[in-house]
């Protein structure tokens, strides 16, 4: 035989088997951390999984006691605001289709859209109607879309009398007369967005 004047080289085994090592190394790795990722996402922490702990409520039990008659009650002196002097009823608190006396409904005003000032305008809008302003603040969040209307059973007909006159500026969504006996104003108004 002849002998090839270009002789094959020997093919080292061995070189490659670093190589390949190398490659599995790296996919076990990337494979580790797609399994460590994808736990993470799907589990989610464990502290988000708490359910919140409820705010604990204040009942109040109602007592017997004896209520003065209008010859015998004293006025008593409702707070004032200090940031702006209260407006003058720019109409009757009167109602005249219903009677009803708006002064003697007191309500509180609350900021449901997150807008600065809107529970303001609102309260602003009742003072001039007649309404009696307990207070204005912000809502318990900013999602309402529509304003909310809540009075206490024992004011329910004032209700509509409330909803007529806020309609005019604001879309009514939802409006019930189940405001806690426990609240400090006769009806909440909810200013959404």
């Amino acid at each position: 035989m002849e002998e090839n004047p270009f002789p094959t080289p020997a093919i080292n085994k061995s070189a490659r088997n670093p190589k390949r090592f190398l490659f599995l190394l790296a996919g076990f790795a990337l494979l580790l951390i797609i399994i460590f990722a994808g736990t993470r996402l799907i589990g989610g922490d464990k502290e988000k999984n708490i359910a919140p702990t409820p705010t604990p409520t204040e009942f109040l039990i109602p007592t017997d006691t004896p209520v003065p008659s209008e010859e015998e009650a004293t006025p008593t002196p409702k707070p004032k605001s200090t940031s702006t002097p209260t407006p003058k009823a720019s109409v009757s608190p009167i109602d005249p289709a219903t009677g009803l006396d708006r002064s003697k409904l007191s309500v509180e005003v609350q900021n449901g859209s997150g807008v600065e000032g809107v529970a303001g305008k609102a309260a602003d809008l009742l003072k001039n109607l007649g309404y009696s302003i307990a207070s204005t603040g912000n809502a318990d969040n900013f999602d309402y879309s529509n304003a909310t209307i809540q009075v206490k059973s024992s004011k329910a007909s004032y209700l509509p009398l409330l909803k007529t006159d806020l309609s005019s500026d604001y879309n009514i969504g939802a409006s019930s007369s189940d405001l806690s006996a426990t609240s400090s104003a006769d009806a909440l108004v909810i200013i959404g967005k």
